[in-house]
């Protein structure tokens, strides 16, 4: 409903979970002790902006509880040329025991410089922590960058952080990678120096393989540094367990059909035009679905989309004009291009078309 509100009612994405997880927890210098919480969080991702709020409830085996909340938001402009600007933020609460409200927040500007593959930015930020008792002043200046590569997504940053009288510079970088029905997400970085604080690497490592359509397996584990903004100690963790979507359950798969594009009053691919390829969908083993290609007297077929971070992948040839590609799809929506024997990148027949934010024009495929 908000997608539609929004006047881009197939540019945008929600996506929401609620985690159950049971486990310990030791402090140094305190008993370990057993620990179970309760985490809803909510994500909306559309063209321009992006939120994303979580909260968590902690209850220790002593009957003590820890209550947190947090939230982020973040606005990026349109193009002008190969610059986009960005302004974003995040803040949070949290209260053990029905103690004093803790509290921190963050205001960003950054610039962007990118192209479709890869691309630079530089800000800063304003903002400052509460612990209850006193409160803090914080900034901080960064810089990055990131790039798409053989369907990976590769970033890299360098950040000093000042909050009341502490300040440390951190380096760190992320690998993300979707193929078929695994996930990883990686981040590995660096404190090499510290004004009244920690130094040291820090981790964060997480892996999710779906075994059927609606049930996946995932591990986490890493460490983290001291952070002063939040008054967090170091740590290590690691959690095991078990995803379940019984909301996203993949059924058999539509492309958005004529009478509803209609009503959106989206462009449309021309029906007629027989010379374009087809896109189908069509189940390929347990828990996945795969693409298929219609191009007749085409020698070599590929796919660019956000599931493969844009990098050109291509498909096997099956039988005479048919080609597929296996990978799991997840009900939303996807934006897509295709390329027949090196040629231009096109929308296929049957998908809605949308103009991107490089003055190009792409395939909107909608998985219900």
């Amino acid at each position: 409903m908000w997608s539609l509100a929004a006047g881009a009612p197939l540019s945008a994405q929600v996506d929401a979970t609620i985690d159950v997880a049971l486990g310990a927890v030791r402090y140094q210098g305190f008993l370990g002790s057993a620990a179970g919480s309760f985490t809803p969080a909510v994500r909306y991702d559309g063209r321009v902006l992006s939120v994303a709020a979580q909260g968590n409830y902690l209850l220790y085996e002593s009957g003590r509880s820890l209550t947190q909340g947090a939230a982020a938001v973040a606005i990026v402009t349109p193009a002008v040329g190969a610059l986009r600007a960005e302004i974003s933020g995040f803040g949070g609460l949290s209260s053990y025991a029905g103690g004093p409200v803790a509290g921190y927040g963050l205001a960003r500007a950054r610039l962007h410089v990118a192209e479709r593959l890869r691309g630079v930015w530089l800000g800063g930020g304003l903002g400052g922590s509460y612990t209850g008792f006193s409160d803090a002043r914080a900034s901080e200046v960064a810089a990055g960058a990131w790039l798409l590569v053989a369907g990976t997504a590769l970033t890299a940053s360098v950040a000093y952080d000042r909050v009341a009288d502490t300040a440390y510079a951190d380096l760190s970088t992320t690998v993300r990678w979707r193929w078929s029905s695994v996930e990883v997400d990686a981040l590995i970085g660096v404190r090499p120096w510290s004004r009244r604080g920690d130094t040291g690497v820090f981790t964060d490592v997480a892996a999710r393989i779906w075994l059927t359509s609606t049930v996946a397996a995932q591990i986490t584990g890493g460490n983290y540094l001291s952070d002063p903004m939040r008054t967090g100690v170091p740590g290590r963790y690691i959690a095991a367990g078990v995803r379940i979507a019984p909301l996203a359950r993949r059924r058999p798969v539509r492309i958005l059909d004529e009478r509803l594009r209609s009503q959106l009053n989206l462009p449309t691919t021309s029906s007629g035009d027989r010379s374009l390829p087809a896109l189908l969908l069509e189940p390929a083993g347990v828990g996945a679905e795969g693409i298929t290609i219609v191009a007749p007297r085409a020698a070599r077929v590929e796919i660019a989309a956000d599931f493969t971070d844009w990098q050109p992948v291509a498909l096997a040839h099956v039988d005479g004009n048919r080609w597929h590609l296996n990978i799991v799809l997840t009900p939303g929506v996807y934006r897509l291009n295709v390329r027949l024997d090196g040629g231009k990148w096109i929308v296929p027949r049957g998908l809605t078309v949308q103009d991107d934010e490089f003055g190009g024009r792409i395939g909107l495929l909608v998985v219900q």
